[in-house]
């Protein structure tokens, strides 16, 4: 789902008519992949999704972007439903409080010896075994929900819309390199936007996403 709108791209671009309409919105929607490609985060909403994750063994995971809040969703780890604040908790993100985009699933191994009592299952998955943490099971983790931010943060706003700017002059002038707005300035079209590459480089995170 596009991140920005026709309507304001073609604000954006000063553009009236309806004449390129079709290569604005190609423009609007590869801006909004290129974003999430780019970043590795998932600022589109989309309800009811599930992502699998193989944690590996570790307490704290890198996920897709979700809700920090979200009375629907759903956690289940190596099989066993678990609880919101008793024992997984969704972080605050860095870049936005309202986004999750780490989930820590047990307390930290702190050195106590019954440290596997975190897990809800410990007893019949044997994990007081002291070769039970060599090796993890594949898809262990898996949440269903809300993805996404509530609201799309005002500096990927801005940034995808100049990245749409630039591919619609670019494929409008045949990526000859140099186009002219309607106001007839002359854009180079040799890189991509400041503003975009500076907003992947405040956003980018990488996932343990294992499957969708």
């Amino acid at each position: 789902m596009p991140l920005i709108t026709l309507t304001e791209l073609k604000t954006h671009l000063g553009v009236t008519g309806t004449v390129d309409d079709l290569r604005l919105a190609a423009a609007a929607s590869n801006a909004s992949y290129m974003a999430e490609r780019d970043t590795g985060r998932t600022f589109a909403v989309s309800s009811n999704v599930t992502h699998r994750y193989s944690t590996d063994g570790n307490a704290l995971l890198t996920i897709h972007d979700r809700p920090y809040s979200d009375s629907g969703r759903t956690v289940t780890w190596r099989g066993a439903s678990m609880t919101e604040g008793t024992n997984v908790w969704f972080l605050p993100d860095r870049r936005s409080q309202d986004v999750a985009a780490h989930v820590q699933i047990r307390q930290f191994d702190t050195g106590r010896r019954d440290w596997y009592k975190s897990d809800p299952q410990w007893f019949d998955k044997n994990l007081d075994s002291p070769r039970a943490y060599v090796s993890g099971t594949p898809n262990d983790l898996v949440i269903t929900g809300v993805v996404g931010h509530p609201s799309l943060p005002p500096d990927v706003r801005q940034a995808v819309l100049e990245l749409a700017a630039y591919l619609y002059w670019s494929a409008k002038s045949g990526a000859s390199g140099f186009t002219q707005s309607p106001q007839g300035d002359e854009a180079d079209l040799g890189d991509y936007p400041e503003s975009y590459k500076a907003m992947v480089r405040n956003w980018r995170i990488r996932t343990a996403v294992a499957a969708p």
